[in-house]
């Protein structure tokens, strides 16, 4: 099996991009360069370092202008997805958090035609924003709450 954004490995433990976007079934799915244009803003996200990065003092603006400017104008300043990655990542101050994140990066930037999915990063930056939005509200509505985690949790 030849990895892709949406699959780890191992179908039947799935990375972190799929098993987000599996707490948000309910989406339409995306296939080809918007899967993987997804998955890029899904990591991205989830890399933002939420305790001390510049980015928390600016919540209220996150999802309305920041991270939509920083991916448009990214996509204008690279030809590649590496250099899109390394752009926009360093601008949010996001990187991924894990191993799995690690890979999950790999496959994406690996995903497809780069031209193809900048493309689709700069013309449809805001319902893939709105997107992982949806995904993250599901993602931390499922989560247990800190009084119901295991202390090691």
């Amino acid at each position: 099996m030849t990895p892709t954004p949406t699959t780890a490995p191992d179908a039947a433990d799935p990375g972190p991009v799929q098993r987000w976007r599996n707490a948000a079934a309910h989406l339409p799915a995306l296939d080809g360069p918007a899967l993987t244009a997804e998955a890029l803003v899904l990591l991205l996200h989830y890399g933002i370092d939420w305790t001390e990065g510049w980015v928390t003092r600016h919540r209220e603006r996150y999802w309305s202008d920041i991270l939509a400017d920083r991916i448009y104008t990214a996509t204008f300043q690279s030809g590649n997805l590496r250099r899109f990655w390394q752009l926009v990542s360093e601008e949010l101050g996001s990187s991924p958090r894990n191993a799995e994140e690690r890979l999950d990066l790999v496959y994406a930037l690996d995903g497809g035609d780069d031209s193809e999915v900048l493309q689709i990063l700069r013309e449809q930056t805001a319902g893939l924003i709105l997107r992982v939005r949806i995904i993250a509200d599901t993602v931390r509505a499922t989560r247990p709450s800190a009084t119901e985690r295991p202390p090691w949790q």
